[in-house]
């Protein structure tokens, strides 16, 4: 099995061959549509750097943190991601600026085990603005044997001052053949096209959704539209938490936006109802505010944007 995902190879060849030369920056930002193991890769090429064994990326899937434990636990090495808010529990939307000075002692230090330092920093995006500009000194002044390796699926979102201190290398995405063929080992084949459409080709994104019964609220979504009846999709499940609760509404407009742009696109001479339009433009404004850095009471959303419909679906 190989370190990377097989539309990584190439990317992964490469890479090892500028770090067997010796011409790696300090600083590499590795970015590209999400869904495809950016992150994944980051956290395996860690581990090349660092000298530690690599196993399969298939072993390290959807970058869950027990199989990261080696990763994690060694003394050089450091993942930065958003945490939990220690008063409410809840996953923070940003990256802090505590995060990054905390960060900025650990790389003032000696490396404990006589060799590289390394930083995983995912989603670099999501740094707010003052972890940002603290991140600036210590891409200016990492020190010796000390790499950083930014993951961003937007990278146009990160500082530009940050960007031009970087190494950008895309990771692209894969094609659908090698898409399917991967996931195809994974589910049963029937599933496969559909959830990758679902996902936008994204082969770990709809291996995600597979996990989190998406093809079935996909198709609740599709039905609820054609029927009048879209304002059941405000219900929540009672055992989600709100993180979990804030996934499912975001997969919710995002299956209700492709419904819609798909109706109205099939719709011959432009004759789609207004209500199609106007629903369509609610569910923008909703996907906007679940994908901000704001905590909205998702009830609360979901019941401004669909309970008008649900009253009347085609003139609201």
């Amino acid at each position: 099995m190989s370190s990377v995902f097989p539309w990584h190879a190439v990317d992964w060849t490469e890479l090892d061959g500028v770090v067997s030369s010796g011409r790696l920056g300090h600083a590499l930002l590795l970015h590209g549509p999400s869904g495809w193991g950016k992150r994944i890769f980051a956290r395996q090429f860690a581990r090349r750097l660092l000298g530690l064994p690599i196993g399969a990326a298939d072993d390290v899937e959807l970058g869950m943190e027990g199989s990261d434990a080696d990763l994690l636990a060694h003394p050089d090495a450091r993942v930065v991601t958003r945490e939990p808010a220690p008063t409410s529990g809840r996953l923070r939307t940003q990256i802090t600026v505590d995060q990054i000075r905390e960060l900025a002692g650990f790389l003032a230090q000696t490396s404990g085990a006589g060799g590289r330092r390394v930083v995983v920093l995912e989603r670099a995006e999501e740094l707010n603005i003052n972890a940002a500009n603290a991140l600036l000194k210590s891409l200016e002044e990492p020190g010796v044997d000390t790499h950083l390796l930014l993951v961003s699926d937007a990278p146009s979102r990160t500082l530009a001052t940050i960007r031009s201190r970087c190494q950008m290398r895309a990771l692209m995405p894969g094609t659908f053949e090698q898409a399917s063929r991967w996931l195809s080992e994974r589910l049963d084949e029937d599933e496969v096209s559909a959830l990758l459409g679902l996902a936008g080709g994204a082969p770990l994104s709809a291996l995600e959704l597979h996990g989190a019964n998406g093809l079935e609220l996909a198709r609740s979504v599709d039905r609820a539209l054609d029927e009048g009846r879209i304002a059941e999709l405000v219900e929540m499940p009672g055992r989600l938490d709100p993180d979990e609760q804030r996934a499912r509404a975001m997969r919710i407009v995002d299956f209700l936006y492709r419904a819609l742009a798909r109706r109205i696109r099939e719709t011959p001479d432009g004759a789609s109802s207004l209500g199609d339009h106007r629903l369509l433009d609610r569910v923008m404004g909703a996907r906007r505010m679940l994908a901000s850095t704001a905590n909205p009471n998702v009830t609360l959303l979901l019941e401004d944007l669909l309970l008008p419909v649900g009253r009347d679906p085609r003139t609201s």
